[in-house]
């Protein structure tokens, strides 16, 4: 049992967060307001049968104790390994604390060396081949240190071997995978390699792009003790003392930030995910106030792209806690303004700025405020010429304004709405009331539209869970057959918490005295949600039907919970071996069988229960 491991068995993580977070129960789990972004509704969630944590909100990731006390406490982790093993009782001598980086560390170096003399050798041809055709030069590759991985299924492991390293270090530090028989591979095989390095410079893993039709197309080093994708900014360390002067400008790819510096813009970064992580936004903020994202015209319209951006703008506007005497350093008013650059179609920065410098210029210089480009991006995807259509506009996008909590800025959002709604600021009002950061000393007295929880959960419903929630909260009946079904099952998180709620109102309740209950405990926020299941209507079904129906509904909600579940075990083993179990083979078999027995054992307990009442 490795240190890590041994920490892990003796510490609970419920405990643990609820040194730092004021949980409640919520079935199996426990849940609270996220800690690492503002919200009024409680998205995050700990799981103590898995002993992991996940927040379904802005922040959107999860992980187990050692990655909640890294980011909650802003800890490398070696400093989260230190705190957790004095907590946990465990003995860890000084000299232990960074070994495990340290090795990681050095078998990426030697591993680096080795991929750029490959690349230079005569089995890199083909990397070199598709570097030339996309216009790369030496400095740029060599600035970069691109380079090849060997094509062989354990020549890199054999390599590293023969420096020293043993095999399973070579495993911790992502470059070697393992399999239950104790076969070592090579992770990058036959791929065009990129370091990635941390802000400091340090390096940190490694970005592989195919060069053939293998899949995926880019692999990334898996989680480690010094590679978390969430935490880094591909060439931030290049880029951020330009970018002090310049801004900082974020593309999508490792060949777009490559191609930009080649051509001198040497403020460009790439993501490692469509949506900014808050630990990128917080390396951001402390470098510049002026932040451009280039998306491709492609993601445009693009409903995951919408909610990526949306993520990204709600991580902006949240303060962040700097540390110095344990003070937070933060201001409202040194928030940065993230902008958004639209490239014109069929490009990419990569094309554009090898065919036009001037135009990239142009473009990120002309670069929208992320709301404007919001409200433009909705707006091309609803007709507004109608009275329906801008209704429909101001349901989407009010809550982003009553979100903003700066009233000047908001104004003139909400006057940015009338403009293209074609109305006065005082009709707009009217309609919908006033914003949040107006109304603050006001008490709530009607749910409208600014209840909704996202500009784009109605662009993003879910009918299965919409019709599951519409059935039981109108049909008491219905209780028997809800006994098993968690909250975890629901995606939403608004749904989540209509659940969670109805599961702690009295059940001794009429259907329509259980609503009004949770009414009374809800956020407006959640209530806007509830409002709307209950308008829906709802097909005429009598008894035995509608049972029949709920229970296939809650079949097909719990068959899905156990596939996300096998695919993300599935991505745990295929990315991030290090970190599994030795009954990992096993779990994704049990996720099987329980997929299999699920919906005969729902029907089942229908017919038991039609049974007993006839």
């Amino acid at each position: 049992m490795t240190v890590v491991d041994d920490i892990k068995s003796r510490l609970d993580i419920l405990e643990v967060v609820s040194q730092r977070v004021t949980l409640t129960r919520s079935g199996k789990s426990h849940k609270a307001n996220c800690p690492f972004h503002q919200e009024k509704t409680p998205t995050f969630f700990v799981f103590p049968d898995r002993q992991s944590w996940r927040c379904y909100g802005a922040c959107a990731t999860g992980g187990d104790v050692f990655s909640f006390v890294m980011r909650a406490e802003n800890l490398d982790f070696g400093e989260a390994l230190k705190s957790l093993a004095q907590q946990a009782g465990v003995a860890l001598p000084n000299r232990e604390l960074r070994a495990g980086q340290q090795t990681a560390s050095d078998v990426n170096d030697a591993a680096l060396i080795y991929f750029r003399e490959l690349l230079g050798s005569v089995q890199g041809a083909q990397a070199r081949a598709y570097l030339e055709q996309r216009g790369l030069d030496k400095p740029a590759i060599d600035r970069f240190e691109l380079g090849y991985s060997p094509a062989g299924g354990h020549t890199l492991k054999d390599h590293l071997v023969g420096k020293g390293f043993t095999p399973a270090q070579t495993v911790e530090a992502g470059v070697v995978r393992t399999a239950d028989s104790g076969w070592y591979g090579d992770l990058f095989r036959g791929r065009l390699m990129f370091p990635i390095r941390d802000g400091n410079g340090s390096l940190a893993g490694f970005g592989a792009r195919a060069l053939d039709d293998s899949q995926p197309k880019y692999l990334n080093s898996p989680r480690s003790p010094i590679f978390d994708k969430s935490r880094i900014l591909y060439a931030l360390y290049l880029a951020k003392d330009t970018a002090r002067e310049r801004g900082l400008v974020i593309v999508e790819g490792y060949m777009d930030v490559i191609t930009a510096h080649q051509h001198g813009f040497h403020n460009v970064v790439a993501s490692m995910g469509t949506a900014l992580t808050q630990e990128q936004v917080s390396q951001v903020k402390r470098i510049t106030k002026n932040v451009v994202m280039a998306l491709d015209p492609d993601n445009a319209g693009q409903q995951a792209t919408l909610r990526s951006l949306e993520t990204s703008w709600k991580i902006f506007q949240a303060p962040v806690a700097g540390r110095s005497g344990g003070t937070t350093l933060f201001q409202r008013q040194e928030m940065p303004e993230l902008r958004i650059a639209t490239l014109p179609a069929g490009e990419d920065p990569d094309k554009l700025i090898r065919r036009s410098t001037e135009e990239w210029t142009r473009l990120t210089e002309a670069s929208a405020p992320l709301m404007e480009y919001l409200f433009d991006a909705v707006a091309n995807q609803i007709d507004i010429s109608g009275a329906q259509g801008k209704t429909r506009l101001v349901e989407l996008m009010f809550p982003l304004i009553a979100a903003v909590t700066d009233p000047v800025q908001q104004d003139q959002y909400f006057q940015s709405l009338a403009d293209r709604l074609g109305v006065t600021q005082e009709t707009l009002r009217a309609s919908v009331g006033r914003p949040a950061a107006v109304r603050k000393t006001q008490p709530r007295t009607n749910r409208n539209v600014q209840a909704t929880a996202s500009a784009f959960t109605k662009l993003d419903s879910d009918p299965i869970e919409d019709y599951c929630l519409g059935l039981l909260l109108r049909h008491s009946e219905l209780a028997e057959l809800a006994e098993d079904l968690s909250p975890e099952y629901f995606r939403r998180h608004e749904n989540r918490e209509i659940f969670t709620q109805w599961k702690t109102a009295s059940p001794e309740q009429g259907a329509e005295a259980r609503v009004e209950a949770i009414q009374r405990l809800m956020d407006a926020e959640i209530t806007g949600c509830l409002d709307a299941l209950m308008e829906k209507r709802l097909p005429p079904l009598d008894l035995a039907k509608r049972q029949q129906a709920f229970s296939d509904t809650v079949s097909r909600l719990e068959e899905r919970h156990l596939k996300n579940l096998k695919e993300e075990e599935g991505l745990r083993f295929s990315e991030d071996p290090p970190d599994l179990v030795d009954d990992s083979h096993h779990n994704i078999l049990e996720l099987n069988q329980r997929i299999r027995e699920n919906q005969t054992a729902r029907r089942s307990a229908v017919s038991n229960i039609s049974a007993g009442r006839s």
